[in-house]
């Protein structure tokens, strides 16, 4: 519930902060800060715990910047399309994470799996608002990538993850987009107090909520997580409807269900037989 809730703020924030001006990369760079800041104690408690943290640091970098291009490729595709069009292409992703570890062997998927995800993807389209679609190819670009490079960065954290702690994990991912992003700082171009607050409140919203995503994989696997998180869509109408005062279309409703219906038939086990590798 927490990533759910925390992971569905970003985009709202994000969205909402582009009406007054947020400049992009000016605000991913303090993000990212923010976040390494957030998580740093809790890098450090664990460097000083774990004896063997330079062999989790090492396979952990890769997998940091597989996050970093997927946070500033959705950042990007919110510029130019709406929240509820990043949202609904990037449940594609389920998918994507289900194909990679059928095939790498680690989940078997249930006899209605796809059923269920097709239930969930049929219930986030009906919800989408087709009449207030505005395409753009650079966005829509973008959000493909972030799509494909979150499916890959999910498989990754479900390997590594089952190794070593998951918080200290996240943490350590966050610690190295603070240090890249800290380098790249001062050719991004002014940063103005608009980009310095929301990236302070998005990189807090975003470290947290990393937190709890990888400790929800670690717990369940990528692929169930990866569906779970499929409620988030029709959440964010809820969210709408309470804050944003928009009141959601019958076919919204029976959205929701679907996407409720199908999250329970997507069920997944894990390959105890594969479980080492």
């Amino acid at each position: 519930m927490a990533a759910l809730i925390l992971g569905a703020a970003e985009p709202i924030i994000v969205k909402y902060s582009y009406s007054g001006g947020l400049g992009s990369y000016q605000f991913f760079i303090i993000r990212n800060i923010t976040g390494a800041i957030t998580l740093t104690p809790i890098f450090l408690y664990f460097c000083f715990k774990r004896a063997d943290q330079d062999k989790v640091l090492k396979p952990v970098i890769p997998i940091a910047f597989l996050l970093m291009i997927t946070s500033l490729c959705t950042i990007l595709a919110l510029k130019s399309l709406t929240a509820v069009t990043v949202l609904t292409v990037v449940t594609t992703t389920p998918a994507l994470v289900a194909i990679i570890n059928e095939k790498l062997g680690r989940d078997i998927l249930g006899k209605k799996f796809w059923l269920g995800f097709w239930l969930c993807f049929a219930g986030v389209v009906l919800s989408m608002p087709f009449d207030n679609y505005s395409g753009d190819w650079l966005g829509t670009v973008a959000v493909l990538i972030a799509v494909f490079s979150s499916g890959f960065y999910r498989v990754k954290m479900d390997q590594i993850t089952s190794k070593h702690n998951s918080i200290y994990v996240s943490a350590g991912c966050f610690v190295v987009l603070g240090v890249v992003s800290l380098c790249f700082l001062p050719f991004v171009g002014k940063i103005s107090t608009y980009d310095i607050y929301y990236g302070i409140v998005v990189g807090i919203c975003a470290a947290l909520a990393n937190v709890a995503f990888i400790k929800s994989l670690s717990l369940v696997g990528a692929t169930r997580i990866s569906v779970i998180t499929m409620i988030q869509r029709p959440a964010f109408i809820l969210v709408a409807a309470l804050i944003l005062r928009e009141v959601p279309t019958w076919l919204q409703f029976i959205g929701i269900v679907l996407v409720v219906v199908g999250v329970n038939f997507a069920k997944v086990r894990r390959n105890v037989a594969n479980q080492s590798d």
